[in-house]
């Protein structure tokens, strides 16, 4: 098959991951990766990479969290051709894997809600993390990783809650503590180094369950 082809399927496959990621939150799905080495975005891994390849293009605008910009800035606006603007302005917030705390916190306590006549113009903030896991897949055990965090989605597209696993928890923190008015609101959608993808619509309430091996 042709390369180029191939890649047009990945990305249209990756696509409707995430499309499920969204119709189901905090239920993870899994996203084909491409060969070879990611270069095009200095400083991310390819599920992030393949985040902005499918979302940001040349109609809309994106922000880099705070502190990580400077090249990943320069290389998004070259491929994507999308305009660069403030955080609190953006379409797209893109969060790289080894953002800081405060970093995450502050992409998120800035990202724009929308208004009221205009709630599609919230954000969608795109955060790299080191994993993401369901629940039985072994994740659970202090051993395999003391610091992954259980996430409990409540709310539409959600029959009682889905619970995740995810290695860091300031992206939650910092959503929390936002006082957005359905509708208007952000939209956060996670990627994990082995292209895990999870999705948290503004419509969704999320609690912190416990760190690995305290779940209950």
């Amino acid at each position: 098959m042709d390369a180029a082809l191939s890649e047009i399927h990945r990305i249209q496959r990756s696509f409707r991951a995430v499309m499920e990621a969204m119709a189901r939150p905090g239920r993870p799905t899994m996203m084909p990766l491409a060969a070879g080495a990611q270069r095009r975005y200095p400083g991310i891994r390819k599920p992030l990479a393949t985040l902005i390849d499918m979302l940001v293009d040349q109609a809309t605008t994106f922000s880099i969290a705070n502190g990580c910009d400077g090249a990943l800035a320069d290389a998004v606006s070259a491929e994507t051709h999308a305009r660069r603007v403030l955080p609190d302005q953006s379409a797209f917030v893109i969060v790289p894997e080894d953002a800081d705390a405060p970093c995450v916190e502050m992409a998120v306590a800035h990202a724009t809600a929308g208004s009221l006549i205009a709630p599609e113009t919230g954000a969608t903030i795109l955060i790299g993390c080191g994993r993401i896991a369901m629940r039985g897949d072994g994740a659970e055990s202090p051993d395999g990783n003391p610091n992954m965090h259980w996430v409990s989605v409540e709310g539409p597209g959600v029959k009682e809650s889905h619970v995740f696993g995810v290695d860091r928890i300031d992206w939650a923190w910092a959503r929390n503590r936002r006082e957005d008015e359905f509708p208007c609101g952000i939209d956060i959608v996670l990627a994990d180094e082995q292209g895990a993808v999870v999705a948290v619509p503004r419509t969704s309430f999320v609690s912190l369950l416990a760190v690995a091996g305290g779940a209950k």
